[in-house]
């Protein structure tokens, strides 16, 4: 019975338009089952009990006189489209791993639905598989078990950005063993926390997209993650940029930066029109950063600090070190 309900669902899965129980028949006896209409009905019945225990919602509607039609789609079309997009764009995923992804998300789709959205493929030509990383990491954290795995950084050589693999390994120069704690995603990017004997006193943090080879490995796993605030190491790793210093920002900016500025702070800040046509902001309990110096300086013109003063001069000093570094290029 299992089977041929999966045929009854491609059947109608893959048609544009309703189809009737006699066709669906046709299809089935092309694919080796034989029965008459009244089981093509009673399969179609426990298709849509299935889904209604699974969704609340029935999966097939029958149109008198026309036939059967796939009603209710698992996603709606903008949940699919983001779930979708947001696979072929990370980019941190490799062309095949997208695919595999997003043909998953097809199953739980129909022909009709697949069409009206607009899906651009991935062209990440990455070899680097991070759902394998991810998956080792996440068995080895769940069973207490270490992983090996080597760390990439970055050089030119022969003219040419290559991958190098850091050499300060505990089994050998570029093989790092180390006991895995937990996963933390932030912005684009999962860090692994974890314990690397090389430094006994603290936690370690690993970007996973630059983690290679990882695999299990059989040493013994040290926990010691009670004598630490995970969050806290992660934060003291990952956001070394940051300032602990918070301030209370007064902007003056152009309307058309607007967007910028909600995308930069959120919708819970304080803006009014100003008598020449601006607008001024007030964001409170923002951190004072390299970032946000860098944020400033990206709008140019557009964007104008009024207080704390401590950050305007920030902002002039960087403002001359440039003047100077490209000064004689003016002249």
């Amino acid at each position: 019975m299992g089977s041929k309900m999966y045929f009854v669902y491609k059947i109608l899965s893959e048609s544009k338009q309703p189809i009737s129980g006699e066709v669906i028949l046709r299809y089935l006896e092309c694919c080796g089952y034989s029965m008459n209409i009244k089981t093509v009905y009673r399969l179609i019945d426990r298709l849509n009990e299935f889904y209604f225990l699974y969704t609340g919602k029935n999966l097939i509607k029958m149109i008198r006189g026309v036939g059967y039609i796939i009603e209710n789609e698992f996603f709606n079309d903008g949940q699919l489209q983001l779930l979708m997009d947001s696979v072929n764009s990370n980019t941190n995923l490799d062309k095949n791993s997208a695919k595999e992804l997003t043909d998953k998300l097809s199953l739980l789709s129909n022909v009709r639905q697949l069409e009206r959205l607009n899906v651009e493929e991935s062209n990440n030509e990455s070899n680097y598989n991070s759902l394998l990383s991810l998956t080792t990491i996440i068995k080895a954290i769940n069973n207490h078990k270490n992983i090996a795995f080597k760390y990439i950084s970055y050089d030119v050589i022969d003219n040419k950005l290559l991958e190098v693999y850091h050499k300060n390994g505990n089994q050998n120069n570029e093989t790092y063993i180390v006991s895995p704690y937990k996963l933390i995603l932030n912005g684009n990017n999962y860090y692994l926390i974890g314990y690397f004997n090389k430094r006994k006193d603290s936690l370690s943090v690993y970007r996973v997209d630059r983690m290679r080879f990882v695999i299990n490995h059989n040493s013994e796993y040290e926990d010691i993650r009670d004598q630490f605030d995970m969050e806290k190491e992660f934060d003291k790793n990952v956001n070394m940029y940051l300032s602990n210093e918070k301030i209370d920002l007064k902007i003056i900016f152009d309307k058309k930066v607007l967007k910028e500025v909600i995308n930069q702070f959120g919708k819970d800040i304080f803006v009014c029109k100003r008598f020449d046509g601006r607008l001024e902001g007030l964001i409170k309990n923002v951190a004072l950063s390299d970032g946000l110096v860098g944020w400033l300086m990206m709008l140019q013109t557009n964007i104008e600090v009024v207080l704390p003063l401590s950050l305007k001069e920030i902002v002039k000093k960087r403002l001359r070190l440039m003047l100077r570094m490209y000064g004689q290029k003016f002249e």
